[in-house]
């Protein structure tokens, strides 16, 4: 009973994620240096970070599903790319708009 409980509560945890990324939450982070909100692009994010390792080619090349842009940012942020949480989200949400084929 109570695992039954603890996956329900996974899933409902999951659902929400779900909406509040496909409701456009912010976008913007207020710069350390400037204290000026900047609105996160993920085109630029992608064309600034991504590229520091590898060319648009392979990530244009990719044929991968919401669920594994995802997973491939986490893995990269995992091996040094630098992108905090926000970035992150932007991130995947463009490639999943962008970059996702049936």
């Amino acid at each position: 009973m109570k695992r039954k409980r603890a996956i329900t509560i996974v899933v409902l945890a999951l659902i929400v994620m779900v909406f509040i990324s496909a409701c456009g939450g912010p976008t913007g982070e207020v710069s350390p240096t400037t204290g000026v909100e900047t609105t996160l692009d993920g085109k630029a994010l992608l064309e600034e970070r991504c590229t520091a390792c590898h060319t648009l080619d392979r990530v244009e090349s990719a044929s991968k599903s919401a669920a594994g842009w995802g997973l491939s940012v986490r893995e990269m942020v995992g091996k040094g790319a630098e992108l905090n949480a926000s970035e992150q989200e932007v991130l995947i949400d463009y490639l999943s708009i962008t970059y996702t084929y049936p």
